[in-house]
């Protein structure tokens, strides 16, 4: 549930956990089509977060989110869509960069 003193749905936070616990079940169950629409609503659910988290001056959950977002993607098969985002969050942060690039070295193995 929203509230003023945080502005992000506690339930849009619930439902994002849960489309990413079932996309890696779907994985673990050899089932890729299941998998990568749980995946791509995560991912969908994580950038309307990390908007939420920024409004409320939270960068830090909004920059996870962002790198959520990107994972999700690109496991659900949108790769390049992922690469972008990835790129862009480089260029913004490049204190993170990093951390950031390895999130993209384990998802290339």
């Amino acid at each position: 549930m929203a509230t003023a003193e945080t502005a992000v749905s506690e339930m849009l936070v619930i439902v994002k956990a849960r489309q990413i616990q079932r996309a890696m079940f779907a994985e673990a169950a050899r089932n890729p089509g299941k998998a990568a629409k749980h995946f791509l609503a995560a991912a969908h659910l994580e950038l309307v977060l990390a908007d939420d988290y920024a409004e409320a001056g939270q960068e830090r959950l909004a920059l996870r989110s962002k790198i959520s977002a990107a994972s999700c993607l690109w496991r659900g098969g949108d790769v390049k869509r992922a690469r972008t985002l990835f790129n862009s969050l480089i260029k913004e942060n490049p204190d993170k960069a990093k951390v950031i690039k390895n999130t993209v070295a384990e998802l290339q193995k």
